[in-house]
Order: C-alpha cells, then sequence, then structure tokens
C-alpha cells in the first residue's frame, strides 16, 4: 500500500495522541515524520520506535525526547549546541535541524552523519544506524555535501505502519449500540 505524505502526518499525529501525548507534541510528530518520509528517510519507523519506549510513561523525560529538544532549538532561533546530549531516535531531530544554518548542519553519532538543510537530508548511512533507539548526539556547520548521497529507503514500512496503528487505534470512540442505532456504521442491517 502507498501512503501519501498527508495520510503520514495524520497518523503519526493519532499514534502520538494514542500513547498520550498533548496535542502541540503530536503534532511535531506529524511534522517531523513527514519531513523525513518526503526526504527518503524511514520516518515512520524512527517514530514507531519513539513512541514504543513512552508509551505507558506518565511522565517522560523530556531531556530523552528528540521532539522537546527539536522544537526548543527551533523556537530558540539561535546557534545550535554542539553537544546535544542523550536523544532517543535520534533521527527524529533532523526535520528541526534543517533550517538553522544556511549552508546546512551535520548531525552526529556513534560514527552515523548526515547533512540536514533546507533542502533535506543527506547521508550514506544505512537505515539500521539512522534508527538507532538512543545515543549521544553532536552538530556542527556543515562544510560541503560531498561524498553524501541521498539515502534510499523501501517503500513499505509496514512493521511501523502496524505498531503506529495500533496506537492510533487508542484515540478512536468504541462503538455502541447506539450510535449504530443513530446513524454511525451499517446500523442494524448491513445491504453492502
Amino acid at each position: 500500500m502507498s501512503w501519501s505524505l498527508g495520510e503520514v502526518q495524520a497518523l503519526a499525529i493519532k499514534a502520538a495522541r494514542g500513547v498520550g501525548m498533548p496535542w502541540g507534541m503530536a503534532d511535531e510528530a506529524g511534522f517531523a515524520a513527514r519531513w523525513l518520509q518526503a526526504n527518503n528517510a524511514p520516518g515512520l519507523a524512527a517514530l514507531a520506535g519513539y513512541l514504543g519506549w513512552r508509551d505507558g510513561m506518565i511522565e517522560t523525560d523530556h531531556g530523552l525526547c528528540p521532539l522537546c529538544l527539536g522544537t526548543t532549538i527551533m523556537d530558540a532561533q539561535r546557534d545550535v549546541p554542539n553537544h546535544l546530549g542523550r536523544v532517543k531516535q535520534p533521527l527524529l531531530l533532523a526535520p528541526y535541524l534543517a533550517g538553522t544554518a544556511p549552508s546546512g548542519l551535520s548531525l552526529k553519532w556513534n560514527g552515523t552523519a548526515m547533512i540536514v538543510s533546507k533542502h533535506g537530508l543527506a547521508t550514506t548511512a544505512t537505515r539500521e544506524a539512522l534508527l538507532i533507539a538512543e545515543t549521544n548526539c553532536e552538530t556542527s556547520r556543515a562544510t560541503s555535501q560531498i561524498g553524501l548521497t541521498t539515502m534510499r529507503v523501501p517503500d513499505s514500512e509496514a512493521d511501523a505502519i502496524a505498531l503506529l496503528n495500533h496506537f492510533a487505534r487508542r484515540t478512536y470512540a468504541p462503538a455502541t449500540e447506539a450510535s449504530r442505532l443513530s446513524g454511525a456504521g451499517a446500523g442494524t442491517t448491513d445491504n453492502d
């Protein structure tokens, strides 16, 4: 099945709400997943990994949250620190760092490097390296994009989509007999 970027964003928002994220942060999750998928990076898989970790937490460690860190950096409108510390699913930081430096910004962790800019994302890293669960991250100004090529990912993110749909279903109102009789669904007869 092929997903439009709008469908990716809507699913990401619903899944984030399903694990208890407030509306504003759920919108940020949708933005991050959409931006990454639009730039051929595994945004749905990164978000599924992050939400899987966060699921069931009453109080989240905001120091580890890539969405909290990303929005803080983007909102501050000043130089990005070189040492970002430990971050869950650091790939989710890329959309927020993309517009912070005119020539782009290099985001690095454990031998993985990518350059992000308003033009997108470039890396030679493997999908597995990009989907690391938690690590220390560093940034620096990008001097060039020589030797880096845009990463390609498989069209199907079936496992990530299944997990995100699981979380998203938590936001749906349960069907009741009263709702069916008042017009929701097929009612008492299904003549399709």
